[in-house]
């Protein structure tokens, strides 16, 4: 993946249940003189400019909550964080899961050596961070669920819902437009309708509802 290095250092803050395992990822994080080891305790309070662009890299093994919680929690303190899970190997349909929740990259444990810094600089840039295979099997479930729970916005198209959910999770125009194969004109298309039809003002307002708030509290993990 091509990935944007941002001019100032990043804000990564590390969440583990063992104290060994946030100690070996924030080694990690170190590494890089583009990264900026915040060591926030969940729950604790924190003045605004400590909770503003905050990338979390959750390792998820161990928690002793659902990561729905984990991310609802870390959301509610910081509501522009990006989150980057930790875990053992998953197939594609846990990795899917794992989007659902509302995370913005995977990366396996047996590969956190040598990819945890690219993911985190991938996510930094508005990408995803996951395997290519990964996506059509995303894009399905998000047509699905969108489908699912049609009631709450049933005059959007599934093509225009598959834009929505890559608007929302602060993919620029071009970026949309590669992943789903499409001209960067459509997808300008397609979020005019969408703000049309969602009586929005402008794109911004498309970040209001969470993912999770759209689909509901039917996923726990």
């Amino acid at each position: 993946m091509s990935c944007e290095v941002s001019r100032q250092p990043l804000r990564v803050c590390s969440v583990a249940q063992n104290y060994l395992a946030e100690a070996y990822l924030n080694q990690l994080l170190g590494k890089s003189p583009g990264i900026h080891v915040l060591h926030l305790r969940p729950g604790a309070q924190h003045s605004p400019p400590q909770r503003r662009d905050i990338i979390y890299v959750v390792d998820q093994c161990g928690l002793e909550m659902p990561l729905y919680e984990c991310l609802k929690q870390l959301r509610a303190q910081s509501p522009d964080a990006k989150f980057l899970v930790l875990n053992h190997h998953k197939s594609k349909e846990e990795i899917v899961r794992i989007l659902i929740l509302g995370a913005h990259g995977y990366v396996a444990h047996i590969e956190a050596a040598s990819t945890l810094i690219r993911a985190v600089f991938c996510i930094a840039s508005n990408q995803l961070w996951i395997p290519p295979e990964v996506l059509p099997e995303f894009l399905h479930e998000v047509s699905r669920v969108l489908c699912r729970n049609g009631h709450s916005r049933q005059t959007t198209t599934p093509r225009e819902d598959e834009v929505l959910e890559l608007a929302r999770r602060r993919l620029s125009n071009k970026e949309i437009g590669d992943l789903l194969q499409i001209r960067v004109s459509t997808v300008k298309f397609h979020l005019s309708n969408i703000l049309s039809k969602l009586h929005l003002n402008n794109r911004r307002e498309l970040l209001r509802p969470t993912l999770q708030n759209v689909w509901g509290h039917g996923y726990n993990d």
